[in-house]
């Protein structure tokens, strides 16, 4: 049961998609983004892939992303994520893998933009095996038109340590298309993998609606493969505000 457990809790903190973008914030504004799930597995990836049943679970997690310009070229930003996962009425709640590092910006043009990330990251606390360490990511982002409407892709690749389990590899991406002036239709997956066997793939499809400053975004995250790995799904909401 306590395996379970962690292992469900190891999924909440590893796999939120990709929230920050391969665009630059300008220099003095800032983006806040909450994003809160909630998740349901009863069964489980094993090692060669292949589910099992689990005890029924229940995940909750929430996270806080925020980015600030700082120049046309440099971007700071931090995360802070929570976790809470009940089993069979056994409760564990943790805070663990935050991040604080900077974006810079290769290369700004009409459609296209380069970027390079770098910080540190904090383990989840009270983890055993966890400790701080560092992360690299290559991010490239998209844009163009279809008709009047507005197509924007990213894709990003990071490298991680500092988790307790080895190395960690992901592979981020996103779509976003604008279907009207206050509507955006969003998909994102993540895949990653770690060096003790773990590997996963997550998808996410949502909706977000803008209001001025401030934005909505409601969809449904799951996870469709994975090794060593939760299959869990459920809803996510997300509040953005700009200023």
């Amino acid at each position: 049961m306590i395996a379970a457990v962690s292992l469900a809790l190891a999924a909440a903190f590893l796999c939120g998609p990709a929230l920050a973008g391969a665009w630059p914030m300008e220099p003095g504004r800032t983006q806040a983004i909450v994003k809160f799930e909630t998740q349901r597995a009863s069964e489980a990836f094993d090692e060669a892939g292949q589910r099992v049943p689990i005890p029924v679970h229940h995940d909750l997690a929430a996270d806080l992303f925020v980015e600030r310009g700082i120049t046309e070229h440099l971007t700071a930003q931090g995360k802070l994520y929570w976790a809470s996962v009940e089993e069979d009425g056994l409760s564990q709640t943790a805070y663990g893998h935050s991040e604080l590092g900077a974006r810079w910006t290769a290369y700004h043009g009409s459609k296209g933009v380069l970027s390079f990330y770098t910080g540190l990251t904090l383990p989840v606390v009270g983890a055993k095996q966890g400790q701080a360490g560092f992360e690299a990511r290559v991010l490239a982002g998209r844009a163009a038109r279809i008709g009047r409407r507005k197509l924007v892709a990213d894709l990003q690749l990071a490298t991680l340590t500092g988790g307790g389990y080895g190395r960690e590899t992901r592979l981020e991406g996103s779509l976003g298309l604008e279907l009207t002036e206050n509507w955006t239709l969003m998909a994102q997956m993540q895949a990653g993998q770690i060096e003790n066997g773990t590997a996963w793939l997550k998808d996410e499809i949502s909706f977000t609606r803008h209001f001025g400053q401030n934005s909505v975004q409601i969809g449904w995250r799951q996870t469709p493969f994975g090794k060593n790995f939760t299959q869990a799904s459920g809803p996510i909401v997300g509040l953005w505000r700009r200023f």
